[in-house]
C-alpha cells in the first residue's frame, strides 16, 4: 500500500465516523409528515368509500402538532392543535358550514380514546425503514376480546416531546409513523410516506378563531354523528 493510501484512510474514517455520529443519528426537531391512509375491513363498495378522506399532514415542533384530515371533497375537516408542552389540544370540526372547537385535556380525551380499552404495549425486536426512517416495532395488546392487537412502528429520529400524550399508546417513546386508530367503530391506518424536515410557520399552531367552543360531549357527539354517515 502506497503512502498516499496510508494518508487516505484515516480521513475516510473520519468521513464515516462524522456520518455515523451526526448524519445518521440527526434528529429532527421541526417539519412536516405526511400519511396515507386505509380503512382495513371497510366494505370498498360502501355507499360512502369515495368520501373516505386518502391522506392527513402533520406539522410539528418539538412541543407542538397540528394535524389536518380532510373528506367528503372537503365537506368534513377537522384540525388537531396539541400543545405538547402544556398537555392540551384544540380540536376543530367543521362540517357543511358548522364550525366547533373544543379544549381538551388528558381527562378529556378518555371519551375518545374508550373504543379501545386500556392497551398493553409489548416491544419487539423488529426494526424496519419507514418514510425513509428506522422504526421499531411494538403491539398494542387490548384488555377487549374485541378489539385485535395494533402494530406500531415509531422512531426516535423525530425529537416530539411526549408525541403520544393524547392516544391510548402515551407510553410508545417515539412519533408513530406506522400504525391504527379506532374511532367510533372505524378502523384507520395511518401510513408515513413522507418526512420533510424544516422551519413551520407558527401560525399553523394558532386556534381559529371563527369556531364555536363546546364541550368534549358535544364535540363526541357531532364527530360520532359524521362518522356514522361513513359507516353506510
Amino acid at each position: 500500500m502506497t503512502h498516499r493510501h496510508l494518508l487516505l484512510l484515516p480521513g475516510l474514517a473520519l468521513l464515516f465516523h462524522g456520518c455515523n455520529s451526526s448524519l445518521l443519528q440527526s434528529r429532527v426537531s421541526e417539519g412536516t409528515i405526511e400519511y396515507a391512509l386505509s380503512f382495513p375491513g371497510y366494505d370498498p363498495n360502501g355507499l360512502m368509500a369515495g368520501m373516505l378522506p386518502e391522506k392527513t399532514t402533520l406539522s410539528f415542533t418539538e412541543d407542538k402538532q397540528a394535524a389536518e384530515v380532510s373528506a367528503g371533497m372537503g365537506l368534513f375537516r377537522t384540525l388537531m392543535l396539541a400543545d405538547n408542552e402544556s398537555k392540551q389540544m384544540d380540536y376543530h370540526m367543521s362540517m357543511m358550514g358548522k364550525r366547533i372547537v373544543s379544549h381538551l385535556k388528558p381527562r378529556d380525551l378518555e371519551l375518545f380514546n374508550q373504543d379501545y380499552g386500556t392497551p398493553t404495549i409489548l416491544y419487539t425486536g423488529d426494526v424496519d425503514t419507514v418514510a425513509g426512517y428506522p422504526c421499531q416495532k411494538a403491539l398494542a395488546v387490548f384488555n377487549r376480546l374485541d378489539q385485535p392487537e395494533i402494530e406500531l412502528w415509531y422512531t426516535d429520529r423525530i425529537a416530539i416531546t411526549d408525541p403520544n400524550w393524547f392516544n391510548p399508546f402515551t407510553e410508545v417513546p417515539g412519533m408513530l409513523l406506522r400504525y391504527e386508530v379506532v374511532q367510533n367503530g372505524i378502523r384507520m391506518k395511518l401510513d408515513a410516506v413522507s418526512v420533510t424536515p424544516g422551519k413551520v410557520d407558527p401560525s399553523k399552531f394558532l386556534p381559529k378563531s371563527d369556531y364555536q367552543a363546546v364541550s368534549a360531549d358535544v364535540l363526541h357527539y357531532e364527530l360520532g354523528e359524521v362518522m356514522g354517515t361513513f359507516s353506510m
